[in-house]
């Protein structure tokens, strides 16, 4: 299976919809400063230990810039998920804000 990457808007649409279970793979701490409103907390590092992810709807990933929510979805993608990833993470998603 394929990941995918979406934009900021396809992020709002998914949301919208209540069509995505949106994950942040930034620290405790960075999570803690700002996130996407109804995002979850999982670290990149420990997100392999995680069990019980929902199969039923995209795992939607961000992170700082995009780079490592790639990586994530990309392994999840491999596991039978269906991932997608946010370009640019979590500061494509800010900066939109103004």
């Amino acid at each position: 299976m394929e990941y995918e990457m979406i934009s900021e808007k396809e992020l709002d649409r998914l949301l919208e919809k209540e069509q995505g279970f949106v994950i942040d793979l930034r620290s405790p701490w960075e999570y803690a400063a700002y996130h996407i409103p109804g995002a979850v907390n999982i670290p990149y590092e420990r997100l392999k230990k995680v069990r019980g992810l929902p199969k039923n709807v995209p795992l939607i990933f961000y992170c700082e810039r995009g780079s490592v929510s790639m990586v994530a979805a990309r392994e999840m993608a491999e596991k039978g998920y269906r991932a997608k990833s946010l370009t640019g993470g979590i500061h494509s998603w800010h900066r939109r804000l103004g």
